[in-house]
């Protein structure tokens, strides 16, 4: 079972790299691997506070199609959650034959290891060892924002409105790192005292975005399953605007 997609199956990751602009390297030359788990609390940490896993996105895409995705996510977290020694060697691996293959083809490699899930895959180790290859994830847990990470490790965290994540959003606020906002309407100006962009194209652009909002459009997943979770506080209303920015920036 192979772990990383370096083949750009993922379409939010070949639309990161058409839109990318990465300390001025053009798109053509630049490189993406992915890896994909299933969703699940144990390794999505800050998911139960955000409140975030009805609404995740292991069911838009291909994975909406195609059950075989899932099951093949799943598998891959069951290999990780059993045998952590194994997945980490094995993931070892194959970033080094992926950052071989970027050498060879002169192109700057990045590597997204969450892109449904928010493990500590910086605590493995893997990423110092292959310093050429530049990491992105998305997170949900600011405690993260403050430790001191690998140099080529970059995040961006993931804002939720639930009274529980409060003071996670707090901690964001006070470091520079992108905070990124699912907005149902369209994109304010500003939010929580920060200028708000359009992070809808590219995960490269959005994780050098310091002190940005990084907007995101919500993406339906199913009418059913939102007509449940409409009022999930992941997602942000125009008219939840002004009381959020009293609530946080007050």
């Amino acid at each position: 079972m192979k772990l990383l997609d370096t083949k750009q199956g993922n379409t939010k990751v070949r639309k990161s790299l058409k839109y990318s602009n990465w300390q001025g390297i053009k798109p053509e030359n630049t490189d993406f691997a992915s890896l994909s788990l299933m969703p699940d609390f144990r390794i999505c940490g800050g998911s139960k506070s955000a409140g975030c896993m009805p609404l995740c996105l292991k069911g838009s895409g291909f994975a909406k199609i195609f059950n075989s995705v899932n099951i093949s996510r799943q598998a891959k977290t069951n290999y990780l959650l059993n045998d952590k020694i194994g997945f980490t060697n094995q993931l070892d691996r194959e970033l080094f034959n992926y950052h071989k293959k970027c050498i060879k083809n002169n192109k700057k490699g990045f590597v997204r290891l969450n892109t449904i899930s928010d493990y500590p895959f910086y605590k493995t180790g893997v990423m110092e060892k292959y310093e050429d290859l530049e990491f992105i994830d998305y997170t949900k847990i600011a405690k993260r924002l403050l430790e001191k990470l690998p140099s080529n490790y970059h995040l961006i965290f993931s804002f939720s409105g639930r009274a529980q994540y409060g003071n996670q959003v707090k901690i964001a606020l006070k470091t520079k790192f992108p905070i990124s906002v699912v907005f149902y309407d369209e994109f304010p100006e500003t939010f929580l005292g920060r200028e708000v962009i359009n992070g809808d194209k590219s995960d490269l652009n959005n994780a050098l975005s310091f002190n940005k909002i990084i907007g995101l459009t919500f993406k339906e997943i199913d009418k059913e399953t939102f007509n449940e979770f409409k009022d999930n506080d992941f997602i942000v209303y125009n008219h939840q605007l002004d009381f959020y920015n009293n609530k946080f920036l007050n």
